[in-house]
């Protein structure tokens, strides 16, 4: 009955140091598989004009500018910036051949992992453009204008906006009619 009982009992931990491992190599082998799909990570940087705008990455929400981020490389990525009072400002990481794709022998773990390719751009600028820029001259656009520029005046005064966003949107709307 002793020996029974040992026996049994030093199953179990084998047992379930194998289910252990076995759990530990099939998460390395689907996360080596997302690898292969999309490529290792790059690292990016996202900036913006106004900064603090909200970064969205294929839809998902990821931070706010400045912002530094590692992508795949192996796919292009959607990157839309919105900001309060500034029209969303939509663009895009590309992958694009690098210097190691003119290899004339291409190692085949290399080129699944997305040795040779590169996001491009590695530094993403934004300006975005206030909504208080018009789509057109209109009738009278000095009257327009004054009308953009009050309004710029008072989101600066109720501190829905700093100073240098504040001068930021008037030079877009003068840059407009002009």
């Amino acid at each position: 009955m002793f020996v029974e009982y040992f026996t049994i009992f030093s199953f179990y931990p084998m047992k379930s140091l194998r289910n252990t491992i076995l759990a530990i190599l099939a998460s390395l082998f689907f996360t080596a598989c997302a690898s292969f799909e999309k490529g290792t990570p790059q690292g990016v940087v996202i900036l913006s004009f106004p900064t603090e705008a909200s970064v969205y990455i294929d839809g998902v929400p990821v931070g706010i500018t400045p912002i530094t981020l590692d992508l795949p490389r192996k796919v292009s990525h959607e990157i839309r910036l919105e900001k309060n009072g500034f029209n969303s400002a939509v663009k895009f990481f590309t992958p694009v051949p690098n210097d190691k794709a003119e290899n004339f022998v291409r190692f085949g773990l290399s080129e699944d992992l997305g040795y040779y390719v590169d996001l491009e751009p590695k530094v993403m600028e934004a300006k975005m453009q206030s909504d208080l820029v018009p789509n057109s001259i209109g009738t009278d656009p000095f009257e327009r204008m004054a009308k953009r520029a009050l309004d710029a005046d008072k989101r600066l005064e109720n501190g829905e906006i700093t100073p240098l966003e504040h001068k930021y949107i008037i030079e877009q709307i003068i840059a407009f009619f002009e």
